[in-house]
């Protein structure tokens, strides 16, 4: 396996000051980076990659937890993280609304400084950093268009809808594929590519990019790098496994096998994150096979993906620490025994849970599923297909933040760019979330119950089923 990994190093990024129209990459406070002093430096769009890799990770790290809250993948049962979130109160005022924005902001804001001023002055700057500089801007406004609705294009500027981000971050990420000359990077493109036409609806073109990928390089995965030791350490691996006891948040219960993705590798090592990866490319051509009527060809790519995530590594650690129920004792399946459902309505499952006590537990570090390929033998039709279509992608993108996109929750602009940003009026569609109607409401995304009788705990939504009953909705399953 084949893989690109963003390794952070100490990039040259320049502080930016908050707020999207306030981005501005020549706006420095250290006197000793100013930008003539960077572009006066040997090779200056090295350092500029570098830092765009780690702005990269900055980004990551503000989203990532916050959106995994705010799907029905974690319930926060402390204060340490957002708690807000956790029920779908999602408020313009909140600092970790400002913090996406910002960080994602940023990130494309210094790709485009990068790939025009940088590049001026760097005689020896190549396609391939080129590509790359379009590559995080590309990135970045493909998040721009999953996470946000109505936010500005560019800095001042007025809102614009997510689809004219998504369809930017098109337009950078072909810059980057003719651009670029290596292998690695261009499927990584393909990829991204891919998941931008996806999420627009555009099947015809996903389909092409994912082909391309697959075809490519069957396992490929791209890593968001974080260093234990330099920073930006893992705010993810934080949550959910260096606060240990604290049980900050805790997986829905179908989920335990998954828990924690992140770890500590080493005293000196965090996990990275799994961003682009070939299972999206897989996810892509069943969908489009199902939306297409295409029932066995879906099931056939389905077990195609299964045999890839059978590849995936898995790593094996302590976490005697972690305790299902310390906060609020019997109220989480917490051993093996237990069997999980669904929902009232679905059978019970076993072997989903990990009995973090008894010994060391193993956990897939870029995808696992629960999903055999009897269960996709048995699909009986595309409602249940989708249902399991969604399962697994929930799943397979388990702690990446890609569940509270793929439930069409979107989040408004801030506060701060409300009040920066003469465009942006109070009050207006741009200040309020999306969340669509058919999500349940309050604590009931991620409610459950739980008996230590017979050790059997029932999900209160399946949202899957759900997700599949509602694919038509403009918010879901972009090919329907």
């Amino acid at each position: 396996m084949r893989k690109a990994l963003l390794i952070i190093l100490m990039g040259a990024v320049v502080g930016m000051q908050a707020g999207c129209d306030l981005l501005d990459p020549s706006n420095v406070t250290n006197p000793d980076l100013t930008e003539e002093a960077i572009l006066g430096t040997p090779r200056p769009l090295d350092f500029w990659v570098n830092g765009a890799e780690r702005q990269l990770a900055v980004a990551m790290n503000q989203y990532v937890v916050v959106a995994e809250i705010g799907s029905d993948n974690y319930v926060n049962t402390q204060t340490f993280f957002n708690q807000f979130f956790d029920d779908l109160s999602i408020s313009l005022e909140d600092d970790d609304v400002d913090d996406i924005l910002f960080t994602f902001s940023d990130l494309r804001e210094s790709a485009v400084f990068g790939r025009t001023t940088v590049v001026e002055a760097d005689e020896e700057a190549t396609d391939d950093q080129i590509a790359e500089m379009y590559f995080f801007e590309g990135i970045a406004s493909l998040y721009m268009g999953e996470v946000f609705h109505l936010v500005p294009l560019d800095p001042s500027g007025a809102t614009v809808a997510s689809e004219t981000h998504l369809n930017r971050a098109i337009d950078a990420l072909e810059q980057a594929i003719s651009l670029t000359s290596d292998g690695d990077k261009q499927v990584s493109y393909r990829l991204a590519l891919a998941r931008t036409h996806h999420r627009l609806g555009n099947k015809s073109e996903a389909v092409n990019q994912a082909q391309q990928a697959l075809s490519a390089d069957p396992d490929y995965v791209r890593f968001v790098g974080y260093d234990a030791v330099n920073a930006p350490t893992n705010t993810m691996q934080n949550a959910l496994f260096d606060r240990g006891g604290f049980d900050d948040l805790q997986p829905l219960p179908r989920l335990d096998f998954l828990d924690p993705k992140y770890y500590a590798v080493t005293g000196t090592q965090d996990s990275d994150i799994p961003f682009i990866k070939a299972e999206e490319a897989h996810l892509i051509l069943i969908e489009a096979a199902l939306s297409d009527g295409d029932l066995p060809g879906a099931q056939n790519q389905m077990k195609a993906l299964l045999d890839l995530v059978a590849t995936r590594p898995v790593a094996t650690f302590d976490d005697n620490v972690e305790d299902r129920t310390e906060r609020n004792p019997g109220t989480r399946p917490n051993t093996t025994a237990f069997m999980v459902r669904a929902s009232a309505s679905d059978p019970f499952i076993g072997g989903l849970v990990l009995d973090r006590k008894a010994d060391l537990v193993t956990v897939p570090t870029v995808s696992g599923t629960s999903v055999t390929s009897a269960i996709v033998d048995a699909i009986s039709g595309v409602d249940e297909a989708v249902e399991v279509l969604y399962l697994l992608r929930q799943e397979i993108f388990m702690a990446e933040g890609r569940r509270f996109i793929d439930l069409g929750i979107k989040i408004p602009v801030s506060d701060d760019e409300v009040l920066s940003n003469e465009n942006i009026a109070e009050g207006s569609p741009e200040t309020q979330p999306i969340i669509p109607a058919f999500l349940p409401t309050g604590t009931e995304i991620d409610a459950i119950t739980v008996d230590f009788t017979t050790f059997e705990a029932t999900i209160l939504h399946n949202l899957n089923r759900t997700l599949s009953q509602n694919r038509t909705a403009s918010e879901v399953v972009p090919f329907f």
